[in-house]
């Protein structure tokens, strides 16, 4: 029976009627953060509500009699224990000053579909995996924010008070310039000096206006390429790698005989490495017999 309820949890179906529940949940949800129809129609939410939340819990229950006897086998899944607690804890006891939380767990009900549809659950765990790797991009990235910062500050301070009279207002103005928002403003007030740009109806800050034709626009475009262009290129490289792993260990996952091909095929490349290895030695000793043989015809001649 456990046998014949796994296949039927699993089931297309079975997950296509769930995830209608969970949109419906988040419709529910939505329509409830409206004041007047919550008003109107609160009690008729609060029973949908009710009647969302034993759908969820019945299909919990069957997923856990699914596993038995290995039901600690359900909880080796990351999403299961995701929705084992959203659920569970809209049983908790809040009281009204905790309505918040009640309803912020209403919400994350939603973020079970990211767990339902195979697809979702793809780019969630490549991004879950690509962290590491983001992470030492960030400190890069950062390094490069930091270096841009301090040499903003020292060149544009007089100039541009607005945008660089600190390191933090700095690396503020280049999280700006980074985005793409209006970030030629900046660069025009380092080019022209404050008395000719971007300081229009402020000049009482426009205290010392100082232009850097060259170095106002080497230094913007050189940010703009390196943070823009190449390092976020790069965290969508790093993305991209890891979903492609990750789309080759699941379809090994669900095509044992596939896994068996790639290793016979990984352990016949090693073994046509070692026959190229001893192809050479053995070419090597017959060039050295060969002129062993050709000295000694000499000698003998």
């Amino acid at each position: 029976m456990q046998k014949q309820l796994k296949i039927f949890t699993e089931s297309k179906q079975f997950q296509m009627f769930f995830i209608g529940i969970i949109l419906l949940s988040g419709v529910v949800v939505g329509l409830d953060s409206y004041p007047k129809i919550s008003e109107e129609y609160g009690t008729i939410l609060h029973s949908l509500d009710s009647i969302i939340l034993g759908l969820f819990v019945f299909e919990i229950v069957l997923k856990l009699i699914s596993f038995t006897p290995r039901v600690h086998d359900f909880f080796k899944d990351g999403w299961n224990i995701f929705d084992f607690i959203i659920v569970s804890a809209c049983f908790l006891p809040f009281d009204g000053q905790s309505v918040i939380v009640l309803r912020l767990l209403r919400v994350l009900r939603v973020v079970r579909l990211v767990g339902t549809i195979q697809e979702l659950k793809l780019i969630v765990n490549t991004l879950l995996k690509s962290i590491p790797s983001l992470g030492y991009i960030g400190v890069l990235l950062f390094i490069l924010f930091y270096i841009y910062a301090c040499l903003g500050t020292f060149l544009f301070r007089e100039n541009d008070p607005i945008h660089f009279e600190s390191l933090h207002i700095s690396l503020l103005s280049l999280f700006r310039v980074a985005t793409l928002e209006d970030w030629t403003d900046i660069m025009y007030t380092a080019i022209y000096g404050c008395q000719n740009y971007g300081y229009s109806g402020m000049e009482e800050l426009c205290k010392s206006s100082i232009a850097f034709p060259f170095l106002g626009w080497f230094y913007f475009v050189s940010f703009v390429l390196l943070a823009t262009f190449i390092f976020f290129n790069l965290f969508i490289g790093v993305i991209i790698s890891n979903m492609e792993d990750i789309k080759e260990k699941e379809r090994l996952r669900l095509d044992p005989d596939l896994a068996r091909l790639g290793k016979s095929e990984s352990d016949i490349k090693i073994l046509l490495g070692k026959i190229k290895k001893d192809m050479v030695l053995l070419e090597s000793h017959i060039s050295f017999l060969e002129n062993v043989e050709e000295s000694r015809f000499k000698d003998s001649g």
